[in-house]
């Protein structure tokens, strides 16, 4: 073999080896929704073991009907009741549904919030918060428990697709809301363990 045949076949291996490199580097690359839904999951799972401490005080608030539970002077988990009269024919009962609980990071900073079904709402909602602004794979489901509404939160904002359902689990017409690399955003924000 000549030389010239033996280099230009190495230079071709090369390439060959090259592309297929970046080829399978680029088929690895999550997209922002599938990087923002494993995140999601993951703040998840981490707040609520930083959640699950024994609590060592709690504060009751009657007014705003509240109940937040601490651990060494930081929240673990707070809790919002709604109120309802309940009428029977001999009485009538005060009722308090948990209309919303918050679940808490060790350093404060990741909420999971989880808005359960209650009698007089015709949704629920589970969602990460990261300083107080709703990020990441966001949930809204029916009274049975089907899916009603999911997409993704940046800041607050719906961003990317979102897919509404019908009370049957039928999808709608998915409704993009475009800026869905902002959901690479997502890598910038640790959590703090």
């Amino acid at each position: 073999m000549s030389t010239n045949y033996q280099s230009k076949s190495i230079q071709h291996f090369a390439m060959i080896i090259s592309f297929s490199f970046i080829a399978s580097m680029q088929s690895c690359k999550q997209s922002p929704t599938d990087y923002a839904t494993k995140w999601t999951k993951d703040i998840k799972a981490k707040i609520i073991e930083d959640a699950s401490l024994q609590a060592d005080s709690t504060f009751v608030d009657t007014v705003r009907h509240e109940m937040t539970l601490f651990k060494n002077k930081k929240k673990l988990k707070q809790y919002f009741f709604a109120l309802r009269e309940d009428h029977d024919e001999n009485s009538k009962k005060i009722i308090y549904d948990t209309a919303m609980i918050i679940f808490f990071s060790t350093d404060q900073n990741f909420q999971l919030i989880k808005q359960p079904q209650i009698p007089k709402a015709d949704r629920s909602y589970e969602g990460v918060a990261y300083h107080n602004d709703r990020y990441g794979l966001a949930e809204y489901n029916y009274r049975k428990g089907l899916i009603k509404e999911i997409g993704f939160h940046f800041k607050n904002l719906n961003v990317g697709t979102w897919v509404k359902y019908d009370s049957t689990g039928k999808p709608a017409e998915p409704v993009d809301n475009g800026n869905a690399e902002k959901l690479e955003k997502l890598k910038d924000m640790k959590y703090y363990r």
